[in-house]
């Protein structure tokens, strides 16, 4: 009989995701049987797949040693291949944040057609495991695979709870660069317009679009500098809807370069020009303010 105590790191999961994290050499369908058949307990009592695990509950189970070891060291134990793509670049890390600089065209989290080098599987190789068997580094939040610049990552399970809510709340200021077709008329204003998630996108158009029965988004810009038929802006949004500022924009007549699905006739591949150049935010474990910077890459300069 393993007995596993549940500290601050695991709370407030559910007790079958907690399972399935932590014995991952074990079926998912064993997992479930056990579970109703109540050969795995909690504090001496069956308990329900979705139970929310509290601090200081006992998991008790009849599993090998050797399954319940198997969440880390197998995975530690296991060769790693050469990362072939650009790494992003480091611009913050303590305990709990790590904050780095994503190249534009690497993907934040895998999906279909994004291959191995996205931005999780460099996390895996760079930040190891730490505070529990079922806690694993990860992104906060997302920018778009062609987009360059900061993302916030977790790295303790207080820091990624702290970091998600941040983002959820909108309490992270954050900033971008973009490059844009045209001038725009004013040097400076706001897209207050609501953007609608489109159910079914075509495989390489729009994803959202201005509706106004679409969920409220909006974006100030000022113009930094212009040569030619481009201008660099810079934006502010304060609301984090999909695809806000490529579609807001687009909607101002000045798509970014680079952006194919919101009009732009330039093909850039997986890149545009859009560029998280800045996040302000509460450190979420101190409180402490805290500022990340980066530099856009050279075609952002006109």
């Amino acid at each position: 009989m393993q007995e596993l105590r549940i500290g601050a790191d695991d709370a407030g999961q559910r007790l079958d995701r907690y399972l399935r994290k932590l014995l991952v050499a074990v079926p998912l369908g064993a997992i479930f049987r056990q579970l109703r058949t109540g050969a795995i307990r909690v504090d001496g009592r069956k308990a329900k797949p979705d139970l929310r695990l509290l601090a200081g509950m006992v998991v008790q189970m009849r599993v090998r040693s050797e399954d319940l070891a198997a969440a880390e060291p197998a995975r530690a134990a296991a060769p790693r291949r050469a990362w072939r793509g650009p790494a992003p670049r480091v611009v913050h890390r303590d305990a709990d944040v790590l904050i780095v600089d994503k190249p534009a065209g690497m993907a934040v989290q895998p999906g279909s057609g994004q291959g191995e080098d996205h931005l999780v599987a460099w996390l895996e190789q760079v930040a190891a495991r730490a505070h529990s068997p079922t806690f694993r580094p990860a992104p906060a939040h997302r920018i778009d695979r062609g987009t360059s610049g900061l993302c916030a990552i977790g790295l303790s399970p207080a820091g990624l709870r702290g970091l998600g809510a941040a983002f959820r709340d909108g309490t992270v200021a954050k900033t971008y660069l973009a490059v844009v077709h045209g001038v725009p008329a004013t040097a400076r204003g706001t897209i207050d317009a609501p953007l609608r998630e489109l159910a079914a996108p075509a495989a390489d158009g729009p994803k959202v679009a201005v509706d106004a029965l679409g969920k409220p988004a909006r974006t100030d810009y000022e113009v930094v500098s212009a040569a030619g038929d481009r201008a660099l802006l810079r934006v502010r949004i304060h609301t984090g809807r999909m695809h806000q500022i490529r579609a807001h924009l687009a909607h101002l007549g000045h798509p970014i370069v680079g952006d194919r699905r919101y009009g732009s006739p330039v093909r850039m591949g997986t890149t545009l020009l859009l560029h998280a150049a800045e996040l302000v935010l509460a450190h979420p474990t101190t409180g402490e303010p805290l500022r990340a910077t980066a530099e856009p890459p050279a075609a952002f300069r006109l």
